[in-house]
C-alpha cells in the first residue's frame, strides 16, 4: 500500500517547484517528524507503482527518481536512479547542512511530477516510500467538485475603493488516470468569474501559479489534476461599492462554505444558512454554508456600507486558505481516504499514521476550531486510531 502523494505539472515553467515549495514549506512548519543530527547515514527505499495487480499495485521498471533535499540553507536534487525490474529503487545518503531539512523522492510519467511525502527519519522503507504514479489523459474525465469557498474581505484600508474576494475549489479525481489539459490552449477546470473581473491572483494551491489564467470572464487552470482532491486557491479584486455581489454555481458541490467580513452580511442562494461566525487573523467573518448544493445555482451576497478595512493582503490570503477549510479538508480528507483504501484494498499501520498525521495538521490549521469542527475532527482521529490498534493488534498476532 503506498502512501497519498502530490502531483505536480512537471513540464516547463509550470514545472513542480511552486506545489513542492509549499509542500516543503508546510512540512517544515508543522516539524511533525524528529530531528536527527547533522551527517547521520540514512536511507530511503520504497517502491513506484501503477494502480491494479491487487493490493500490490504494478511495478514501474525503469523509472527515473531522484532523491531531493529542501532546507533553509539550500534545496536540490542530491541523487537519482532508475527503479529496477520490480519497481525498487534504494537511496543510502548522508544529512548534510541544517538539521531542520527534509528530504524526498521524486518520479514522474506522462509529464507529471510525482512525489513522496518528506522525510526526516533516519532509515525509511516502503509505506510512505512508495510512489503511485498514474497514467493521463486529455479525454473527458469527471472531475468533482468536493468544496467551493467564498471569501470575502472587508475594503481595503488604504483605498476603500475595492475588496478581496478568495475562492478555493477542492475538486476530486476519482479515476485512476491524471487528467491533462488538450494542447496549449487546452485546460482541466475552469469556472465562470464575477461580471467585471479580468484578472485573478493565484493563491496557495496544488497548481503552479503560472497554470492559473483568465480567458473570456472564466479562469482557466491547465495544471494536471491527478487522483484525489486538489485545491485550486486564487483571489481577485471587486468594487467595494457593488450590492449585491453575486456568483454562480455551474456544477454540483459536496460542500458551499461564504465568508464575508461584514457582521451584517447576507448570503442567500444555494440553500445557504447562517453558521457560528468565525476569527482570522483576529479579524471576524460572518458564516455562510450549504451541502450538496445543484449545478445552475446563484449566490447573492449583501453586504451594507462600512465596516473595518483590510490589514495585511497577502498574509490574510493565506491564513484564510489555511483556516476556512478546516471542516471541507476534514471531510475531503475522509472521502479520499475511503476512496484510497477501497481502491488499494487492505490496511496498513505506516499508512494509518500518516493519515493520522495529516488530519491532525489540517486541523492545527484551524486557529479557533467550532464545536462543530472539533467533533467531525474528533471523530475521524478516532476512526483512524481504531483501525491502527486493529492493525497493529492483527500484525502481532501473525505467527
Amino acid at each position: 500500500m503506498s502512501a497519498r502523494i502530490f502531483g505536480a505539472n512537471a513540464q516547463g515553467r509550470a514545472g513542480g517547484c511552486w506545489p513542492l515549495a509549499r509542500l516543503a514549506f508546510l512540512l517544515l512548519v508543522a516539524g511533525s517528524s524528529p530531528l536527527q543530527a547533522q551527517g547521520d547515514a540514512r536511507s530511503i527505499a520504497g517502491r513506484v507503482l501503477l494502480p491494479g495487480g491487487g493490493t500490490q499495485g504494478i511495478p514501474v521498471a525503469g523509472a527515473w527518481v531522484t532523491l531531493h533535499r529542501v532546507g533553509p540553507d539550500a534545496a536540490g536534487p542530491i541523487d537519482s536512479m532508475r527503479t529496477s525490474r520490480d519497481g525498487r529503487y534504494d537511496f543510502r545518503y548522508k544529512a548534510t547542512g541544517d538539521t531542520s531539512a527534509i528530504y524526498f523522492v521524486s518520479t514522474s510519467r506522462g509529464g507529471v511530477a510525482y512525489f513522496t511525502p518528506p522525510v526526516r527519519e533516519r532509515a525509511v522503507r516502503d509505506g510512505i516510500a512508495e510512489i503511485q504514479v498514474h497514467d493521463t489523459t486529455s479525454a473527458s474525465l469527471a472531475i468533482r467538485t468536493v468544496g467551493r469557498h467564498l471569501i470575502i474581505t472587508a475594503p481595503d484600508s488604504a483605498t476603500r475603493t475595492t475588496r478581496t474576494v478568495v475562492e478555493i475549489y477542492e475538486l476530486s479525481n476519482d479515476s485512476t488516470r491524471t487528467r491533462v489539459a488538450a494542447g496549449a490552449n487546452g485546460f482541466t477546470f475552469d469556472a465562470v468569474l464575477p461580471t467585471g473581473v479580468t484578472e485573478v491572483t493565484p493563491g496557495p494551491g496544488d497548481v503552479s501559479p503560472e497554470a492559473i489564467r483568465v480567458v473570456d470572464g472564466r479562469v482557466r487552470v491547465n495544471a494536471p489534476i491527478s487522483p484525489g482532491v486538489r485545491q485550486i486557491a486564487f483571489y481577485y479584486e471587486v468594487p467595494a461599492n457593488r450590492d449585491p455581489l453575486e456568483f454562480l454555481v455551474e456544477s454540483p458541490i459536496a460542500l458551499l462554505e461564504v465568508l464575508v467580513e461584514s457582521p451584517e452580511a447576507v448570503a442567500s442562494g444555494g440553500r445557504l444558512v447562517a453558521d457560528a461566525p468565525v476569527q482570522i487573523e483576529g479579524r471576524p467573518f460572518k458564516r455562510f454554508e450549504a451541502k450538496d448544493v445543484a449545478a445552475a445555482q446563484a449566490i447573492t451576497v449583501t453586504i451594507p456600507v462600512g465596516g473595518a478595512g483590510g490589514t495585511n493582503r497577502v498574509m490574510l490570503i493565506v491564513a484564510l486558505v489555511g483556516g476556512a477549510l478546516a471542516i471541507a479538508l476534514l471531510l475531503a480528507l475522509r472521502r479520499s481516504l475511503i476512496t484510497s483504501r477501497t481502491r488499494r484494498g487492505g490496511d496498513d499501520a505506516e499508512a494509518i499514521a500518516l493519515e493520522i498525521a495529516t488530519l491532525d495538521t489540517a486541523f492545527e490549521r484551524r486557529s479557533a476550531p467550532t464545536e462543530v469542527e472539533r467533533t467531525e475532527y474528533e471523530l475521524a482521529r478516532r476512526q483512524l486510531k481504531d483501525r491502527l490498534n486493529d492493525v497493529l493488534a492483527n500484525r502481532s498476532a501473525r505467527p
